[in-house]
């Protein structure tokens, strides 16, 4: 594939974007570094068993939310309603923050040791099709896979040799970002987002398969599916976050 040229928009507005998220450290501390560190939005935080976070950007127009679900677990998107109902209660009520017209995304792990019902995740794929709307389904929303964990994100938004790890689980990822110094959270800047992305599409690309930013959940199926052949075999999961997908529907990234 030849090397697109990507920026990064700082002075993008975006509305009000929510994240609900299975980890309650990781995940929150890398989307704050985003959106705080990078954009200087509004971020607001409600993490399990502790109380909400609030901090205030530069942005008022931008403003992110970041929510746990009950328990560390997919399933918990539709087997918990009651406890993410509760909690976007208490972001409308406390903080002005309505819902029902925010982008929504769910991001979580494809790691088999808490995801391991493929069958319901390709279900998730198939309705967690739109970050504003899905037909036929209850709550608007994107699902956000990555392979196997949101570390994933990380690592290819700076490792060069991203193309040749494979990793069976989150843990692995995690034991390589320890044993990697160079990869860190405090150091993801925009040169990070858009190394991460040219990653992205370099993986859409070796796929095979077509990019479509508003309908990517043809897309997101094949990669589901390639990477399951890949896990049964043994061959580990091919590093991919679908967080970049997020980043470029915003327009915060985007080709030139």
């Amino acid at each position: 594939m030849k090397r697109l040229r990507m920026k990064v928009n700082k002075e993008k507005r975006i509305g009000r974007v929510l994240f609900i998220v299975e980890g309650s450290r990781y995940e929150f501390s890398l989307l704050q570094k985003i959106f705080v560190g990078v954009f200087q939005y509004e971020y607001l935080e409600k993490r399990r068993s502790r109380p909400a976070r609030f901090i205030s950007g530069t942005d008022k127009f931008s403003r992110i939310a970041v929510v746990n679900t009950r328990e560390s677990n997919i399933k918990d998107i539709t087997e918990n309603e009651q406890f993410l109902d509760d909690v976007f209660e208490m972001l409308l009520k406390e903080y002005d923050y309505p819902v029902d017209q925010s982008a929504i995304y769910y991001l979580f792990d494809r790691d088999p040791e808490s995801n391991n019902d493929s069958e319901q995740i390709r279900n998730y794929i198939s309705i967690l099709r739109n970050p504003y709307e899905n037909d036929g389904f209850w709550r608007a929303g994107q699902l956000l896979l990555s392979y196997p964990s949101v570390e994933s994100y990380t690592i290819t938004a700076f490792d060069d040799k991203s193309d040749n790890l494979r990793f069976m689980l989150g843990k692995e990822a995690k034991r390589y970002i320890a044993g990697h110094t160079d990869i860190q959270l405090n150091k993801v800047d925009e040169n990070a987002l858009i190394k991460a992305a040219e990653y992205f599409l370099k993986y859409i690309d070796d796929m095979g398969v077509t990019l479509d930013l508003d309908e990517f959940e043809g897309t997101s199926m094949a990669i589901f599916n390639q990477q399951d052949i890949d896990y049964c075999k043994e061959e580990g999961f091919r590093l991919f976050s679908m967080l970049t997908l997020s980043l470029l529907q915003l327009g915060l990234t985007e080709m030139i």
